[in-house]
Protein backbone atom coordinates (compact mmCIF):
# COMPACT_ATOMS: atom_id res chain seq x y z
CA UNK A 1 0.00 0.00 0.00
CA UNK A 2 1.34 3.22 -0.94
CA UNK A 3 2.00 6.05 1.99
CA UNK A 4 -1.18 8.00 2.94
CA UNK A 5 -0.43 11.77 4.46
CA UNK A 6 -2.50 14.57 4.24
CA UNK A 7 -2.64 17.19 7.32
CA UNK A 8 -3.92 20.91 7.48
CA UNK A 9 -3.34 23.98 9.94
CA UNK A 10 -3.91 27.80 9.89
CA UNK A 11 -0.85 29.92 9.40
CA UNK A 12 -1.29 32.87 12.00
CA UNK A 13 0.48 35.72 13.31
CA UNK A 14 0.12 34.16 16.91
CA UNK A 15 2.89 31.65 15.32
CA UNK A 16 5.14 34.08 13.98
CA UNK A 17 4.56 33.25 10.66
CA UNK A 18 2.85 35.14 7.54
CA UNK A 19 0.95 34.35 4.00
CA UNK A 20 3.42 35.86 2.70
CA UNK A 21 6.62 34.67 3.78
CA UNK A 22 5.42 31.13 3.75
CA UNK A 23 4.03 31.65 0.33
CA UNK A 24 7.34 32.54 -1.14
CA UNK A 25 9.48 30.00 0.81
CA UNK A 26 7.10 27.19 -0.75
CA UNK A 27 6.91 28.43 -4.45
CA UNK A 28 10.68 29.32 -4.04
CA UNK A 29 10.16 32.80 -5.30
CA UNK A 30 10.22 36.46 -3.98
CA UNK A 31 7.30 38.59 -2.04
CA UNK A 32 7.22 41.84 -0.56
CA UNK A 33 5.05 41.93 2.19
CA UNK A 34 3.41 45.44 1.78
CA UNK A 35 1.93 45.58 5.70
CA UNK A 36 5.55 45.11 7.08
CA UNK A 37 8.09 45.78 4.38
CA UNK A 38 9.80 42.73 4.65
CA UNK A 39 11.06 41.36 1.51
CA UNK A 40 10.61 37.62 1.22
CA UNK A 41 13.09 36.35 -1.38
CA UNK A 42 13.52 32.33 -2.01
CA UNK A 43 14.26 32.30 -5.40
CA UNK A 44 17.42 30.22 -4.91
CA UNK A 45 15.97 27.40 -2.97
CA UNK A 46 16.56 24.37 -3.97
CA UNK A 47 13.54 21.07 -3.87
CA UNK A 48 10.90 23.44 -5.57
CA UNK A 49 9.37 21.03 -8.98
CA UNK A 50 6.86 23.84 -9.64
CA UNK A 51 4.01 26.26 -8.04
CA UNK A 52 0.74 27.52 -9.20
CA UNK A 53 -1.57 30.05 -7.85
CA UNK A 54 -4.94 29.81 -9.11
CA UNK A 55 -9.25 30.62 -8.34
CA UNK A 56 -12.18 28.34 -8.41
CA UNK A 57 -12.28 28.74 -12.40
CA UNK A 58 -8.49 27.92 -12.75
CA UNK A 59 -7.85 31.39 -13.28
CA UNK A 60 -4.75 32.60 -12.66
CA UNK A 61 -3.77 34.97 -9.67
CA UNK A 62 -1.10 37.04 -8.85
CA UNK A 63 0.98 35.19 -5.89
CA UNK A 64 2.17 38.47 -4.31
CA UNK A 65 -1.04 39.94 -5.07
CA UNK A 66 -3.31 37.65 -3.62
CA UNK A 67 -1.02 36.97 -0.29
CA UNK A 68 -0.34 40.59 0.42
CA UNK A 69 -4.35 40.68 0.28
CA UNK A 70 -4.44 38.01 2.66
CA UNK A 71 -2.28 40.08 4.90
CA UNK A 72 -3.83 43.00 4.91
CA UNK A 73 -7.54 41.77 5.83
CA UNK A 74 -6.36 40.64 8.83
CA UNK A 75 -5.94 43.06 11.60
CA UNK A 76 -6.10 41.22 14.65
CA UNK A 77 -2.63 40.32 15.58
CA UNK A 78 -3.07 36.84 16.25
CA UNK A 79 -4.82 36.69 12.75
CA UNK A 80 -5.45 33.54 10.44
CA UNK A 81 -3.80 35.03 7.12
CA UNK A 82 -3.68 31.50 5.32
CA UNK A 83 -4.88 28.02 5.56
CA UNK A 84 -2.06 24.96 4.87
CA UNK A 85 -1.94 21.62 3.31
CA UNK A 86 0.69 19.07 3.32
CA UNK A 87 0.23 16.38 0.96
CA UNK A 88 2.20 12.84 0.32
CA UNK A 89 2.54 12.25 -3.24
CA UNK A 90 2.79 8.76 -4.23
CA UNK A 91 6.54 8.27 -5.64
CA UNK A 92 4.41 5.72 -8.30
CA UNK A 93 2.59 9.21 -9.77
CA UNK A 94 5.91 10.76 -10.17
CA UNK A 95 8.30 10.76 -13.05
CA UNK A 96 11.48 9.35 -13.06
CA UNK A 97 12.31 11.64 -16.21
CA UNK A 98 13.35 15.30 -14.68
CA UNK A 99 12.01 17.33 -17.63
CA UNK A 100 8.62 15.55 -17.25
CA UNK A 101 8.58 15.94 -13.47
CA UNK A 102 8.92 19.96 -14.41
CA UNK A 103 6.03 19.45 -16.93
CA UNK A 104 2.22 19.13 -15.12
CA UNK A 105 0.61 17.46 -18.18
CA UNK A 106 3.16 14.48 -17.48
CA UNK A 107 3.53 14.73 -13.66
CA UNK A 108 0.74 12.76 -12.53
CA UNK A 109 1.60 13.29 -8.72
CA UNK A 110 1.18 16.72 -9.55
CA UNK A 111 -1.97 16.74 -10.87
CA UNK A 112 -3.56 14.77 -8.22
CA UNK A 113 -2.11 17.78 -5.92
CA UNK A 114 -3.80 20.60 -8.40
CA UNK A 115 -7.18 18.47 -8.83
CA UNK A 116 -7.34 18.44 -5.12
CA UNK A 117 -6.70 22.01 -5.05
CA UNK A 118 -9.32 23.09 -7.43
CA UNK A 119 -11.51 21.07 -4.94
CA UNK A 120 -10.83 23.53 -2.22
CA UNK A 121 -10.84 26.58 -4.15
CA UNK A 122 -14.18 24.97 -5.47
CA UNK A 123 -15.96 24.34 -2.18
CA UNK A 124 -14.87 27.34 -0.23
CA UNK A 125 -14.65 29.77 -3.16
CA UNK A 126 -10.73 30.56 -2.13
CA UNK A 127 -7.67 31.49 -3.62
CA UNK A 128 -4.77 28.49 -3.66
CA UNK A 129 -1.33 28.43 -4.41
CA UNK A 130 0.10 24.59 -4.95
CA UNK A 131 3.80 24.34 -4.77
CA UNK A 132 5.41 20.44 -5.42
CA UNK A 133 8.59 19.98 -3.65
CA UNK A 134 10.58 17.07 -4.45
CA UNK A 135 12.44 14.74 -1.35
CA UNK A 136 14.83 16.10 0.67
CA UNK A 137 18.78 15.20 -0.56
CA UNK A 138 19.15 13.70 2.79
CA UNK A 139 16.19 12.01 3.37
CA UNK A 140 13.83 9.19 1.87
CA UNK A 141 13.76 9.63 -2.43
CA UNK A 142 9.80 9.19 -2.08
CA UNK A 143 8.84 11.73 -0.58
CA UNK A 144 7.69 13.73 -2.67
CA UNK A 145 4.90 16.23 -1.33
CA UNK A 146 2.91 19.31 -2.09
CA UNK A 147 2.14 22.42 -0.09
CA UNK A 148 -1.33 23.76 -0.63
CA UNK A 149 -1.97 27.54 0.44
CA UNK A 150 -5.78 28.95 0.60
CA UNK A 151 -6.63 31.97 1.62
CA UNK A 152 -9.22 32.06 4.95
CA UNK A 153 -11.75 34.30 3.24
CA UNK A 154 -13.58 34.20 0.23
CA UNK A 155 -12.56 35.32 -3.32
CA UNK A 156 -14.16 37.64 -5.21
CA UNK A 157 -12.62 39.26 -8.84
CA UNK A 158 -13.13 43.24 -9.38
CA UNK A 159 -12.44 46.07 -12.14
CA UNK A 160 -9.49 46.83 -9.56
CA UNK A 161 -8.28 42.93 -8.96
CA UNK A 162 -9.08 40.52 -6.52
CA UNK A 163 -10.76 41.20 -2.95
CA UNK A 164 -10.93 39.01 -0.21
CA UNK A 165 -14.34 39.13 1.95
CA UNK A 166 -15.86 36.88 4.77
CA UNK A 167 -14.26 33.92 6.54
CA UNK A 168 -14.72 30.75 5.36
CA UNK A 169 -16.74 27.84 6.85
CA UNK A 170 -14.00 25.74 7.73
CA UNK A 171 -12.39 28.46 9.58
CA UNK A 172 -15.54 29.24 11.84
CA UNK A 173 -15.55 28.19 15.27
CA UNK A 174 -17.60 24.91 15.71
CA UNK A 175 -20.43 27.33 18.43
CA UNK A 176 -20.92 29.45 14.50
CA UNK A 177 -20.94 26.38 12.43
CA UNK A 178 -23.57 24.61 14.30
CA UNK A 179 -25.95 27.89 13.97
CA UNK A 180 -25.67 27.57 10.33
CA UNK A 181 -26.35 23.47 10.37
CA UNK A 182 -22.89 22.98 9.47
CA UNK A 183 -20.87 19.93 11.47
CA UNK A 184 -18.09 19.98 12.95
CA UNK A 185 -14.56 21.07 11.72
CA UNK A 186 -12.83 17.75 12.21
CA UNK A 187 -15.58 16.09 10.76
CA UNK A 188 -15.00 18.36 7.83
CA UNK A 189 -11.25 18.11 7.21
CA UNK A 190 -12.13 14.43 7.77
CA UNK A 191 -14.20 14.29 4.51
CA UNK A 192 -11.49 16.10 2.94
CA UNK A 193 -9.00 13.93 3.77
CA UNK A 194 -11.43 10.87 1.98
CA UNK A 195 -11.39 12.92 -0.80
CA UNK A 196 -7.59 12.89 -1.15
CA UNK A 197 -7.72 9.50 -0.69
CA UNK A 198 -10.49 9.14 -3.60
CA UNK A 199 -8.57 11.34 -6.05
CA UNK A 200 -5.46 9.67 -5.51
CA UNK A 201 -6.57 6.06 -6.03
CA UNK A 202 -8.42 6.82 -8.82
CA UNK A 203 -5.77 8.18 -10.29
CA UNK A 204 -3.63 5.29 -9.87
CA UNK A 205 -5.96 2.84 -11.02
CA UNK A 206 -6.59 4.65 -14.02
CA UNK A 207 -2.87 4.18 -14.70
CA UNK A 208 -2.93 0.79 -13.64
CA UNK A 209 -1.12 0.56 -10.58
CA UNK A 210 -1.89 -1.74 -8.11
CA UNK A 211 -0.91 0.40 -5.47
CA UNK A 212 -3.20 2.28 -3.36
CA UNK A 213 -3.43 4.96 -0.32
CA UNK A 214 -6.03 4.45 2.97
CA UNK A 215 -6.77 8.23 4.88
CA UNK A 216 -7.66 5.70 7.79
CA UNK A 217 -5.61 5.14 10.47
CA UNK A 218 -3.57 1.86 11.20
CA UNK A 219 -6.25 1.20 13.66
CA UNK A 220 -9.27 2.09 11.97
CA UNK A 221 -7.78 -0.22 9.06
CA UNK A 222 -7.96 -3.00 11.90
CA UNK A 223 -3.88 -3.37 10.72
CA UNK A 224 -2.02 -4.28 14.43
CA UNK A 225 0.97 -4.86 12.60
CA UNK A 226 9.88 -3.35 9.98
CA UNK A 227 12.11 -5.46 6.90
CA UNK A 228 9.72 -8.12 6.31
CA UNK A 229 11.15 -12.09 7.14
CA UNK A 230 11.47 -14.82 4.89
CA UNK A 231 7.87 -16.98 5.44
CA UNK A 232 8.71 -19.90 3.61
CA UNK A 233 6.28 -21.73 1.67
CA UNK A 234 4.60 -24.23 5.12
CA UNK A 235 3.62 -20.68 6.38
CA UNK A 236 3.01 -18.64 3.42
CA UNK A 237 0.66 -21.32 2.69
CA UNK A 238 -1.60 -21.56 6.05
CA UNK A 239 -1.91 -17.43 5.68
CA UNK A 240 -3.67 -18.14 2.25
CA UNK A 241 -5.47 -20.53 3.74
CA UNK A 242 -6.18 -17.39 6.63
CA UNK A 243 -4.93 -19.24 9.11
CA UNK A 244 -2.51 -16.69 11.08
CA UNK A 245 0.72 -17.68 11.69
CA UNK A 246 3.65 -16.03 14.12
CA UNK A 247 5.94 -15.27 10.74
CA UNK A 248 2.80 -13.43 8.99
CA UNK A 249 2.26 -11.89 12.46
CA UNK A 250 6.03 -10.62 12.52
CA UNK A 251 5.81 -9.30 8.81
CA UNK A 252 2.34 -7.39 9.56
CA UNK A 253 4.03 -6.20 12.56
CA UNK A 254 7.09 -4.90 10.56
CA UNK A 255 5.05 -3.30 7.48
CA UNK A 256 2.76 -1.28 10.52
CA UNK A 257 5.98 0.00 11.50
CA UNK A 258 7.82 0.83 8.36
CA UNK A 259 4.84 2.61 7.04
CA UNK A 260 4.51 4.94 10.23
CA UNK A 261 8.69 5.20 9.74
CA UNK A 262 7.77 6.92 6.39
CA UNK A 263 5.35 8.87 8.12
CA UNK A 264 8.14 10.15 10.32
CA UNK A 265 10.96 11.31 7.69
CA UNK A 266 8.00 12.95 5.82
CA UNK A 267 7.12 14.98 9.15
CA UNK A 268 10.79 15.31 9.50
CA UNK A 269 11.24 16.84 6.43
CA UNK A 270 7.95 19.22 6.41
CA UNK A 271 9.59 19.98 10.44
CA UNK A 272 13.11 21.11 8.65
CA UNK A 273 11.82 23.41 5.74
CA UNK A 274 8.93 25.07 8.85
CA UNK A 275 12.45 25.27 11.08
CA UNK A 276 14.02 27.02 7.91
CA UNK A 277 11.39 29.66 6.92
CA UNK A 278 11.40 30.15 10.67
CA UNK A 279 15.24 31.10 10.83
CA UNK A 280 14.89 33.58 7.69
CA UNK A 281 12.32 35.48 9.17
CA UNK A 282 13.57 35.52 12.56
CA UNK A 283 17.03 37.03 10.42
CA UNK A 284 14.23 39.02 8.36
CA UNK A 285 12.91 41.09 11.18
CA UNK A 286 15.98 41.58 13.11
CA UNK A 287 17.62 42.84 10.04
CA UNK A 288 14.54 45.17 10.22
CA UNK A 289 15.10 46.28 13.38
CA UNK A 290 18.55 46.78 12.96
CA UNK A 291 17.16 49.29 10.14
CA UNK A 292 14.84 50.85 12.09
CA UNK A 293 17.52 51.58 15.42
CA UNK A 294 19.90 53.04 12.99
CA UNK A 295 17.26 55.01 11.76
CA UNK A 296 15.92 56.32 14.43
CA UNK A 297 20.00 57.28 15.97
CA UNK A 298 20.18 58.99 12.33
CA UNK A 299 16.92 60.97 13.30
CA UNK A 300 18.27 62.11 16.78
CA UNK A 301 21.73 63.28 15.00
CA UNK A 302 19.84 65.15 12.62
CA UNK A 303 17.40 66.73 15.36
CA UNK A 304 20.49 67.59 17.48
CA UNK A 305 22.51 69.73 14.91
CA UNK A 306 19.02 71.08 13.87
CA UNK A 307 18.79 72.56 17.75
CA UNK A 308 22.75 73.53 17.63
CA UNK A 309 22.21 75.56 14.44
CA UNK A 310 18.90 77.55 15.65
CA UNK A 311 20.99 77.82 19.03
CA UNK A 312 23.79 79.84 16.92
CA UNK A 313 21.66 81.35 15.10
CA UNK A 314 20.04 83.11 18.22
CA UNK A 315 23.36 83.48 19.68
CA UNK A 316 23.89 85.63 16.28
CA UNK A 317 20.54 87.42 16.52
CA UNK A 318 21.27 88.72 19.92
CA UNK A 319 24.78 90.01 19.01
CA UNK A 320 23.31 92.42 16.22
CA UNK A 321 20.78 93.50 18.58
CA UNK A 322 23.17 95.18 20.39
CA UNK A 323 24.25 97.64 18.12
CA UNK A 324 27.83 98.71 17.40
CA UNK A 325 30.36 100.12 20.15
CA UNK A 326 31.50 103.62 19.67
Amino acid sequence: MAIYYATTKPISRSSGRSATASAAYRAGTEITDERTGLKHDYSKRDGVEMAYTFDKSMKKIDREELWNKAELAENRKDGRTAREWVLAIPHELVPKDKKKRKDLKQNEGARVAVRFAKVLAERYNVGVDVAIHSPDKEGDNRNWHAHIMTTTRELERTDDGIKLGDKTSIELSNAKRKELGLGTTSAEIKELRQEWETIVNTQLEKLGIEERIDHRSLKEQGIERQPTIKMGWQASAMERRGVTTDKGDLNREITADNEQLHDLKLEITILKEAKTEMANIKEQVQGMQDFKAEYEAYKQEQQQQKLEIERQQQAHDKGQDRGFDI
